[in-house]
This record gives structure tokens, C-alpha cells and sequence, in this order.
């Protein structure tokens, strides 16, 4: 049990912050405009550009979204090591939670749900799993360099 726990309460807890992200009227597009112009209002460069500021609102949002997915996917792979198909059922499960969140924001105020959210964090998942793919690769290939006496 307490093996279990150690593997899945961290993807519990992370799935409560996505599922409060989505629940919360702080996380809105148009809250977190508000915010970044007010943050933006204090640079020296800030506040001028009428472009800027909505455009950097959707890059920040969306790079949210790749960012709580991606930590959720990298959970979840390991906490369903050594199994064969931990990446793919990583991949899988974020996806699946994507989906899931996407239809919950729809009955929230001031929130929208898009199967392009959707796509987005799921290519954050994938982008995370890769990440873990390559740096396990290049640790053991260092180890075996390293055993070797390369």
C-alpha cells in the first residue's frame, strides 16, 4: 500500500490543482489578461502596444497548458513504472484527463472548453514523455560509458 501511495498520491494531487485551475474564476482569459497588463503597466516597455498584450496573454495560457499537462504525464509514467506500456499509458491517461477537464470548464463561469485545449495539452504530454524518453536514454548510455571506463 504504501508503495501505491508513493506512486499515485503525487498524479492525485496534481490532478486536484488542474481540476482547481479549471474550477477557479482567477484562471479566466480575461482575469489573467487584467493581470498581466496591470504587471505589464509597471515595465518600462509595457502598456503601449495594444497587440502585445492579448497575444502574450494566449502564448502565457497556452504554455500553462502544455506546462500542467506535461507535469501530469511525467507523474503518471512514473508511477506506472516498470510496466511496458508507461509511456503510452501516460500519454493516454493525460489525454483522457485533458478531455475530461476541457468538459468540466464548460460548465463554469467565464470558462471556455476547446477540443484545441485539448490537442494542446496533450501535445504537452507527449513533449514531456519525450523529454523523460531522451534523458533516461542519454543517463544510461553515460552509466554504461562510465562502467565501461570510457
Amino acid at each position: 500500500m504504501r508503495d501505491f501511495l508513493s506512486r499515485w498520491l503525487p498524479v492525485i494531487l496534481w490532478c486536484v490543482v488542474i481540476y482547481t485551475f479549471s474550477e477557479s474564476s482567477w484562471f479566466t482569459g480575461a482575469n489573467t489578461a487584467h493581470v498581466l497588463q496591470m504587471i505589464l503597466s509597471y515595465l518600462p516597455f509595457g502598456g503601449g502596444d495594444e497587440e502585445g498584450p492579448p497575444f502574450l496573454n494566449f502564448l502565457i495560457r497556452k504554455a500553462a497548458h502544455l506546462t500542467e499537462f506535461g507535469i501530469l504525464a511525467a507523474l503518471v509514467w512514473r508511477a506506472l513504472l516498470p510496466k511496458r506500456f508507461a509511456y503510452a499509458g501516460a500519454w493516454l491517461f493525460a489525454t483522457a484527463y485533458a478531455a475530461t477537464d476541457e468538459w468540466h470548464q464548460s460548465f463554469e463561469p467565464g470558462r471556455t472548453a476547446t477540443p484545441k485545449d485539448v490537442a494542446i495539452d496533450s501535445c504537452g504530454a507527449l513533449i514531456a514523455l519525450l523529454i523523460v524518453f531522451v534523458c533516461r536514454h542519454w543517463l544510461r548510455t553515460k552509466h554504461c560509458a562510465v562502467k565501461r571506463g570510457v
